[in-house]
């Protein structure tokens, strides 16, 4: 009777099988988040686009507003800042200030939370040096030339050029000169890898880009609670629940305009009525400096 040894896994493949499927799990749960994302802003984006329909323009005639009655301010603190100013060179002042100044730049995504991470919480992976990003490229061009699997001649030789240029095209996109580096030195001593070395680097590998999936996922999470925490989502749902969001939302913007429109008259008259007097005192002014001026002699023969 032939008795049957069974096959030990070595922890290096226990450990590699736990990870890749870890990998495939978290792979899956970020296309789902992804398509929350993309399904959300996508509803949103088409909401957004009824609001602006109702509510659109008297906004826009609200910010007109206000940057009118922020000009008139201005002209009255001007006036009254110098006794001596004239309406006229108020005006002209202050309109040259305001033409000489950048138009912001309009707000885009949805109100609430800000469309991108907070400054501080995600910092950004620092650029490398045009010259690092060189010697990266020559390097994965030198290894990708010699070492593609299309150049196998046999499918054992295959799958282990295959295998080199995984690790190679990843350490080419996260821009890793010190894994290339090390690679290039690896291939150049042509050392043969033994199963465990290449399970090692495998989880090496499984490692690194379970830490990138992590970082996606988090920028499509920030991204789905921006989503959430905004007032379009607010307003959205709102509409949804058959409450009249829209038709309150349009009612309470008319009431703002016409409260823009009164404190705009109300400032317009204000300083209608100070350059009225100004004009007069500088009249007045000028009249009585006119009339302490002496008046020419005439000329002896």
């Amino acid at each position: 009777m032939t008795s049957q040894l069974a096959y030990t896994p070595l922890p290096e493949e226990l450990e590699l099988a736990q990870l890749l499927a870890a990998l495939e799990e978290r792979r899956g749960y970020l296309a789902q988040r992804d398509a929350k994302r993309t399904e959300l802003e996508m509803a949103l984006t088409q909401f957004a686009t009824q609001v602006k329909s109702r509510v659109g323009d008297l906004k826009d005639e609200i910010r007109s507003h206000r940057a009118k009655l922020e000009e008139i301010r201005q002209r009255v603190q001007r006036l009254k800042a110098d006794p001596d100013a004239a309406p006229a060179d108020v005006e002209r002042s202050i309109a040259e200030e305001l033409e000489g100044e950048e138009e912001p730049e309009p707000l885009t995504g949805f109100r609430g939370r800000p469309d991108g991470p907070p400054s501080g919480s995600m910092p950004a992976t620092p650029a490398a040096s045009p010259q690092t990003m060189a010697e990266v490229l020559r390097i994965y061009r030198v290894l990708a030339k010699r070492h593609h699997p299309d150049l196998a001649t046999s499918p054992t030789e295959r799958e282990r050029r295959t295998e080199l240029m995984l690790r190679i095209n990843i350490a080419f996109r996260d821009h890793n000169l010190t894994a290339l580096q090390a690679l290039m030195l690896e291939v150049h001593m042509d050392l043969p890898l033994v199963a465990s070395d290449l399970c090692k680097q495998r989880a090496t590998w499984a490692k690194h880009e379970l830490q990138r999936l992590d970082r996606e996922l988090r920028v499509v999470e920030h991204r789905i609670n921006s989503l959430l925490g905004s007032d379009t989502y607010a307003l959205w749902m709102a509409e949804l629940e058959g409450q009249p969001a829209l038709d309150d939302l349009e009612q309470r913007t008319r009431e703002r305009l016409q409260r823009e429109r009164s404190r705009l008259d109300e400032v317009s008259s204000q300083y209608a009525r100070m350059a009225a007097r100004r004009q007069v005192m500088l009249r007045r002014a000028a009249s009585r400096v006119s009339m302490t001026m002496p008046s020419a002699s005439p000329a002896s023969d």
